[in-house]
């Protein structure tokens, strides 16, 4: 009897032991709103003069895109582990996974090894520049009103990539990566041109960048550069950010802001080619926001965020949109939080400035046809509201 129990207890322990060296977690985000947006293009045309509408009705995402992933990690030994992430986005208002054609696992889908040299990523990711600006947006990454939600942010994810994440010393971290740009302005799921996947050529359709952060104690930074390249391995545009945070208990102040210089358009079916920016293309564009975080309670948090957009063509023409936005969020568990958002435009000089995502917010037009975004009209504000339910797992 006592030889069994002891038996028993060292099955027990090898379990344990098991368990807790190889872990897989399935999680998700849900959020859906009521949003009403004014100023939108009734018919679709964006040119001055086109008549406007005020859109209502429900909305994917107004805190976060719903999603829904699978992660997971093992214990090597030794201080090494092996990593993964799958991630598929949802549209929950409808069940589909995205208004356009996307692939399965489009927000991320990696493997890689870490350790006490840092960590190392294959796979399809997010750019340094996008997460690193959803990290510091003051409204969370949302797709109403913040940062993210305006577009002015640089590149937002690679595939058939690799990344490196040196380890945090002193709070200081350096990385890099480099894969496959896409060849959707929008949103990545055409034809690639792919790394290491095409004879004697593995310089072309690339994004390349690095990032330097610092993260101790109330104070975070964070500088971001990366460039991509077309098929012919012409240099099309390059993107830099700059990101600070310092946390004064109660409040968090964020300023950001971001730089674009274009030489090349994309062009093309699929748009893996590109030609000289001339005329109307977008020569330059920037955006410096402003932000703040304020814990009303324990379960009450407002936040706010300023953004100055500046754009300037191949020509010359210059303008200056702005966007004003405020959340209030109330959190009624760890997992679930309703909220209220609210914002606004200021278009400048003929601008078109949207303050919404238009990969999740979508209405139909006067044609009855789909739209995906709120498009504005250039020279009409816009205004907006939502309010919504988030729930994560």
């Amino acid at each position: 009897m006592k030889k069994s129990l002891i038996a028993l207890a060292a099955l027990a322990t090898v379990a344990t032991a098991a368990q807790a060296q190889s872990s897989v977690e399935m999680y998700g985000v849900i959020d859906l709103g009521i949003a009403s947006v004014s100023g939108v293009a009734t018919s679709g045309t964006t040119t001055a003069g086109a008549a406007t509408s005020t859109v209502t009705g429900l909305q994917n995402g107004g805190l976060a895109t719903s999603r829904l992933g699978f992660r997971g990690s093992e214990d090597l030994g030794g201080g090494l582990k092996a990593n993964f992430n799958l991630e598929a986005e949802i549209l929950a208002d409808n069940g589909t996974q995205k208004s356009t054609a996307e692939a399965l696992f489009a927000r991320a889908s990696w493997v890689g090894l870490s350790g006490n040299a840092g960590a190392v990523q294959l796979g399809r990711m997010n750019t340094f520049g996008y997460a690193t600006g959803a990290k510091f947006d003051s409204m969370g990454g949302n797709n109403f009103g913040g940062y993210i939600a305006s577009g002015q942010y640089g590149y937002v994810r690679i595939e058939n990539a690799v990344q490196y994440m040196s380890p945090k010393i002193n709070g200081v971290q350096v990385g890099i990566q480099t894969g496959t740009r896409t060849a959707s302005a929008t949103y990545p799921g055409t034809t690639q041109v792919n790394y290491g996947e095409v004879a004697g050529e593995t310089g072309g359709n690339r994004n390349t960048g690095g990032i330097v952060t610092y993260d101790n104690g109330p104070l975070e930074l964070a500088v971001n550069y990366a460039e991509q390249k077309d098929a012919s391995g012409l240099k099309m545009d390059d993107v830099t950010t700059a990101f600070a945070r310092y946390n004064f208990g109660k409040v968090r102040v964020v300023v950001g802001h971001m730089h674009r210089d274009y030489q090349r358009a994309a062009s093309g079916s699929p748009a893996v080619e590109s030609t000289a920016v001339s005329g109307t293309d977008t020569k330059k564009a920037k955006n410096t926001f402003i932000g703040a975080n304020y814990d009303v309670s324990s379960s009450v948090t407002l936040n706010v965020i300023a953004q100055q957009i500046e754009t300037t063509t191949a020509a010359g023409t210059n303008q200056k949109p702005q966007i004003f936005a405020a959340g209030l969020n109330y959190s009624l568990s760890k997992r679930t939080t309703v909220y209220g958002l609210v914002a606004q435009s200021h278009q400048d000089n003929g601008s078109k400035q949207g303050m919404v995502n238009g990969g999740k917010f979508n209405y139909t037009n006067s044609a009855g046809t789909d739209v995906a975004g709120m498009g504005a009209v250039a020279d009409k504000n816009q205004t907006g509201w939502m309010v919504g339910v988030r729930h994560t797992f």
